[in-house]
């Protein structure tokens, strides 16, 4: 895919997964809050400590996935970042638009700016941080569905469903509302594992 048509595909991907978030905030909440601070697109409130902590835990998680989880759970070349294998940096455009604006900053604007939050609001923390988390593990489990057995794609489901849960916490509880450090560490997650792919370290 040439980088013209990977922009428009980043783009879309970040206005559709953008609509229905901003189309509640339009009927509920715009007299009472701009819509980048509703998402949680706004400054970070809490200890560094916990954020850098909750952010290094996920990338511990995200290796230990790629390296000793996902070979066993999907077949080669499953993944996005498998696409990139032996490319080098001539990947590295691709793989940024890819991991830091296609899935990192469109799935937080969803996933914890919008889903998570509303739950939240609804029925506390606890409940709707897990739901959240469940809901954004069942998106990627679902993907993988059809290339691997059920099973394997449950357990894809209940891992990826814990990393949704540990940004909402990260959101939630360690960054004051902001989806912008869990959006750094799901984006730049991607992004060095399809790095890491493109130079076949694994």
């Amino acid at each position: 895919m040439d980088m013209v048509s990977m922009f428009f595909n980043v783009i879309s991907q970040v206005l559709m997964f953008s609509l229905i978030p901003f189309i509640w905030w339009l009927v509920t909440a715009r007299r009472k809050e701009n819509f980048f601070s509703w998402i949680g697109l706004k400054g970070v409130r809490g200890s560094w400590l916990a954020v850098g902590g909750c952010i290094l835990f996920f990338f511990v998680l995200c290796v230990v996935s790629q390296v000793w989880w996902i070979p066993h759970l999907l077949p080669a070349n499953a993944t996005v970042q498998s696409s990139y294998a032996g490319m080098g940096w001539s990947a590295f455009p691709s793989a940024f638009l890819f991991g830091m604006i296609q899935t990192g900053l469109s799935e937080e604007i969803l996933f914890r700016g919008f889903i998570g939050k509303r739950l939240i609001a609804k029925f506390g923390f606890a409940v709707g941080n897990v739901v959240q988390g469940l809901l954004f593990g069942a998106l990627h489990g679902v993907m993988f569905f059809f290339v691997t057995t059920p099973l394997k794609a449950l357990v894809i489901t209940l891992i990826t469903g814990f990393s949704g849960w540990l940004l909402g916490w990260l959101t939630e509880k360690g960054s004051g509302g902001s989806i912008v450090p869990g959006w750094m560490a799901h984006g730049v997650g991607n992004l060095v594992l399809s790095m890491v792919q493109a130079f076949g370290w694994l």
